[in-house]
């Protein structure tokens, strides 16, 4: 089964920010607009999906500084 282009892109955008983006509302209409925004965010090393479809990035990555036992 071949993946869409918007696809191929969300895998990219999350290889490269360890996040995944917000899906847009109807993304059967946007789908190549949102695969472009995806492109250039990766391109560009900025992530555009925060303003235009609402991503909260996380707050922290990976294990805590302090780990109780």
């Amino acid at each position: 089964m071949k993946k869409e282009r918007y696809q191929v892109a969300c895998s990219a955008f999350y290889d490269h920010f360890k996040y995944f983006p917000a899906d847009p509302q109807y993304l059967d209409d946007l789908n190549n607009e949102w695969a472009d925004t995806l492109e250039k965010s990766v391109n560009d090393d900025f992530d555009y999906t925060i303003e235009k479809y609402g991503t909260i990035p996380p707050k922290n990555f990976g294990l805590p500084e302090t780990i109780i036992d």
